[in-house]
């Protein structure tokens, strides 16, 4: 989760223009005052009830972890899950062939060593990989040209997911964080293309959706005997007996691609998995980040929709019933209508989900501010600009908004403030700040210090919180309290924070928008492993 620089749209620029204008923001000055007397939308009803969907103080592993592993890698999540995150964060690219991966660049370069093994061209095994699907050299070779033309060094949507299964998505993070640095991080092989196949690498791999999604049902890769992948491929049924240049101009056609993809190549995901034998039994859902639309094809949203339907993680599909959110001390939430909640900081996504999902799924916009304002920004960091963002959320099907929060190591610009918080609590939407990587960040938004303990907005965020056995304390606090749940990279940090000021395992907590009811979460893990004690245990 990190903001990206965008292309400003002629949509974007539309939205900007309509949402408030310099007359507007002169009518208000004083924050404070102008977060309680704006006008803000309120849920409705139907949004409402997929809000709850969501769990209360949802602990979300931000790529993982950026902290204690390779992000959005086999080992952040696998860590991820056994520390007790309630779900697994991550962001969707598209491949050349059209696999949603979960990584969070679009350019490989930060986190594989693609640089290395393709350099700035297509790779040179693409034509004997074209061959070694059956097309001959000629129809290989004009394919080639083909790509070249539609070429982005680097770019997730200039390769085919095989290929990038020849790169080492794990040694980077050796270099970047040394005092995390692990040695089975690293692959000890890169990939190549040997006796007419490509050879995957034997670290840890650029992950497709589908990997995400198992991991979070507790399952670990299938490796061979020199720890690569299993994953086989070929051609799908409705492209077999054609030419390249005949599947080339057939996608074309569809008219949901441009030059860049080839999506003609099926794998086989379905036999990809096993039981981790590490697993405990925590079952977290999946928190996926929408990037802006000119990265990815134009129905990247459907293809999202399908693979969800296709793993059966798609509640409009197959909807799991009623079923609580923890049991036994365990995760639960990839087991209920939770499993999923989808996000995204653009406008275009944002509109793009919501006519595929329709609201029926949990949708978090994520809010941004910068100067000069970007083509998603906030235009006006005032409680009308804020407003009219959370208007146009609700008006695309989003139920959860994701402020920035300031702070060490990010420092990212305060979107957070009491007032916000305020106005998101006003309009009945869930708060979902991002990313927290300190314990004074978590004691700042829960209200124990910095903003003090009396605040104006203590008739709507003030929480009376009941001690646990789990406490640190044996009396109830009274604190105002700015999130509603949170990204973090530091789980195992967040989860013993949680814990000891009583807002996991507590059957009495108040509900803040379902009045005088109680949430209860007494069935969460109290808990939280040793994090490099679970690194190890999990063979790294």
């Amino acid at each position: 989760m990190f903001k990206n620089l965008v292309r400003v749209g002629l949509l974007s620029a539309v939205v900007l223009a309509t949402f408030t204008s310099c007359e507007e923001e002169q009518q208000f000055t004083n924050e404070k005052l102008d977060a309680k007397r704006v006008e803000v939308q309120v849920l409705n009803s139907e949004l409402a009830k997929v809000r709850d969907y969501v769990p209360l103080y949802a602990v979300v592993a931000h790529r993982g972890s950026t902290f204690w592993a390779p992000e959005e890698t086999e080992a952040s999540w696998r860590w991820a899950r056994e520390m007790g995150a309630d779900y697994l964060e991550s962001d969707v690219q598209c491949t050349k062939d059209g696999i949603v991966l979960a990584n969070h660049d679009e350019n490989l370069k930060r986190t594989t060593n693609i640089e290395n093994v393709f350099s700035e061209n297509v790779p040179a095994s693409r034509v004997d990989f074209y061959m070694s699907l059956g097309f001959s050299r000629a129809d290989a070779e004009a394919q080639y040209g083909r790509d070249m033309a539609a070429f982005r060094p680097f770019y997730t949507l200039s390769y085919y997911y095989a290929e990038l299964l020849m790169l080492d998505a794990g040694s980077w993070f050796n270099e970047s964080s040394l005092e995390q640095a692990r040695p089975t991080f690293k692959a000890t092989e890169n990939g190549r293309f040997e006796n007419g196949k490509i050879v995957y690498s034997n670290g840890l791999y650029i992950s497709a959706i589908q990997d995400q999604i198992a991991y979070a049902q507790g399952k670990r890769l299938i490796r061979d005997a020199e720890g690569r992948r299993v994953l086989t491929y070929k051609i799908k049924d409705e492209y077999k007996g054609m030419t390249l240049e005949q599947i080339y101009n057939k996608i074309k056609e569809k008219g949901q691609y441009n030059a860049k993809y080839m999506d003609f190549i099926e794998y086989d995901f379905a036999n990809a998995y096993e039981a981790d034998p590490e697993d405990t039994g925590n079952r977290p859902g999946i928190y996926v980040e929408f990037k802006e639309s000119w990265l990815n094809p134009g129905n990247m949203e459907q293809r999202v929709y399908d693979v969800l339907a296709e793993q059966g993680w798609n509640i409009i599909t197959n909807d799991p019933g009623d079923q609580p959110f923890y049991k036994n001390g365990k995760v639960n939430v990839g087991n209920t209508r939770g499993r999923v909640i989808l996000q995204t900081f653009s406008f275009d996504a944002l509109r793009r989900a919501n006519d595929v999902f329709k609201g029926r799924i949990p949708m978090c916009y994520l809010l941004w501010i910068s100067e000069p304002a970007y083509a998603t920004d906030i235009a006006y960091d005032t409680p009308t600009g804020y407003a009219a963002f959370i208007k146009w959320a609700q008006d695309n099907g989003a139920h959860i908004i994701g402020p920035a929060i300031s702070g060490a190591p990010n420092n990212y610009p305060e979107m957070n403030a009491p007032w916000q918080a305020y106005m998101i609590r006003r309009a009945g939407m869930i708060n979902h700040p991002y990313s927290f990587d300190s314990w004074a960040q978590m004691c700042k938004y829960m209200g124990y210090y910095n903003y003090g303990w009396e605040t104006e907005f203590d008739d709507l965020l003030r929480l009376e919180i009941p001690a646990t056995p789990y406490c640190t304390t044996s009396y109830p606090s009274s604190v105002p309290v700015y999130m509603d749940g949170f990204f973090t990279n530091r789980t195992e940090m967040s989860l013993r924070y949680m814990i000891e000021n009583g807002f996991r395992g507590n059957s009495q907590l108040p509900n803040p928008f379902h009045a005088g009811q109680k949430y209860d979460n007494s069935q969460a893990n109290v808990t939280v492993p040793d994090a490099v004690a679970t690194l190890e245990r999990l063979g790294y």
